[in-house]
């Protein structure tokens, strides 16, 4: 077993509160902390507690079946298939998508490597431990074209009006709206968040949705995510709800503290509220506009397991109550403390973890038991069945 060092990402969208408060840190943090990441993900692989402090990916690369089993590297390749995080947004996250791994390799097979960073998929399921506001998933054109007529932006009224003979009037919409020549973009921006804050104050979800958009057009003014968000559904997660967001998706995750677990991947293709480079004849081509993300609550499996289902082949992720065995023997795992304190026993040993600690156990670990007093999450590979 393997104690994990996490490492703290600092993007501009981070809190400045969340992550550090859960560590026992001072508050405010100097920097904004958008992430923790524990994993073996190239761009942050966490740091062992081996000898000589080498990272998980070095770990893994040095023996890939005998850290994730022939069964895994068969299955995935040489790298561990998944990826844990706390994701703390304190603003709004990039509009995005994320490519099938089909739709990854084809790219970097005609030279993309720009724009995509490996050849894997990235489906990702998030489970809210505060509550959690996320915009996922776009309406139905008859949806929006009501609310549109209530916003009553003729600019944005003549979108609609023209997506709606398209063979795919959704699809056809969100490329209407990307379409916006740059010089006119502030403008429609700004009619938009205008009319948002008339529409606020009728209550119920669209007024929900629209209040949304007024918060992040303090984050983000004049961005054309702002009208693209009229596109999509708004919703505000509880504590131990969870949306499992599949390739295609769009979608934006707009404040809150969730775990995340997700293919370890960094494939990302972003429609709005970023700095970033926006690319939208590729976001085009991946986006599904009849994909939505899968919002649920956990399935106990057995006494002290709770699954959170996902339909990523790719990982599972389960809340196990201390006093038992965990389960997933036959799996490369992470464990992850997130409040209390936990101990894991094997036959190599024991591990102590305290609040927001991790470990890494490898398939040959065997037979692991739980004890304490602690939340503690769990990610595995699914079965192969």
């Amino acid at each position: 077993m393997d104690r994990l060092t996490p490492v703290v990402f600092h993007d501009a969208w981070g809190s400045h509160v969340s992550i550090a408060s859960l560590q026992g840190r001072d508050i405010p943090s100097p920097l904004p902390e958008s992430e923790l990441w524990m994993g073996a993900h190239e761009e942050g692989p966490s740091v062992t507690d081996r000898p000589g402090a080498p990272t998980l990916a070095e770990v893994v690369a040095a023996d890939p079946e005998g850290e994730l089993g022939p069964e895994c590297v068969a299955r995935y390749g040489p790298r561990l298939p998944f990826l844990l995080k706390v994701l703390a947004p304190g603003r709004a996250i990039s509009i995005q998508a994320h490519p099938t791994a089909e739709q990854a390799r084809s790219l970097r097979g005609g030279g993309g490597d720009e724009v995509y960073v490996d050849d894997w998929a990235k489906p990702e399921l998030l489970l809210a431990i505060a509550p959690f506001e996320v915009f996922v998933g776009m309406r139905e054109h008859a949806e929006v074209a009501d609310l549109v007529g209530r916003l009553r932006i003729p600019a944005l009224t003549a979108v609609v009006e023209a997506s709606a003979t398209a063979d795919d009037p959704v699809h056809a919409l969100l490329a209407g709206v990307l379409a916006t020549p740059a010089a006119e973009v502030a403008e429609l921006a700004r009619a938009v968040v205008a009319a948002c804050v008339r529409l606020e104050a009728g209550g119920g979800a669209m007024g929900d949705a629209t209040a949304a958009i007024v918060r992040v057009a303090e984050e983000h003014p004049d961005d054309i995510g702002l009208v693209v968000l009229l596109l999509m559904h708004h919703r505000v997660l509880q504590p131990g709800e969870y949306i499992d967001v599949a390739a295609g998706v769009l979608h934006s995750y707009v404040r809150g503290l969730g775990v995340e677990v997700l293919a370890n991947s960094d494939n990302v293709v972003r429609a709005g509220l970023t700095t970033k480079p926006v690319n939208v004849p590729e976001l085009l081509r991946i986006v599904d506009p009849r994909a939505d993300g899968v919002a649920g609550c956990g399935r106990v499996h057995e006494p002290g397991v709770e699954v959170f289902d996902s339909a990523s082949d790719r990982f599972r992720l389960a809340r196990v109550t201390p006093g038992r065995r965990l389960p997933g023997d036959t799996s490369p795992r992470i464990v992850f403390c997130l409040r209390g304190s936990v101990t894991l026993s094997s036959a190599s040993g024991t591990v102590a973890l305290g609040e927001v600690e991790s470990a890494f156990l490898p398939v040959g670990e065997g037979a692991v038991t739980l004890e304490g007093a602690g939340e503690v999450y769990l990610v595995t590979v699914p079965d192969a069945s």
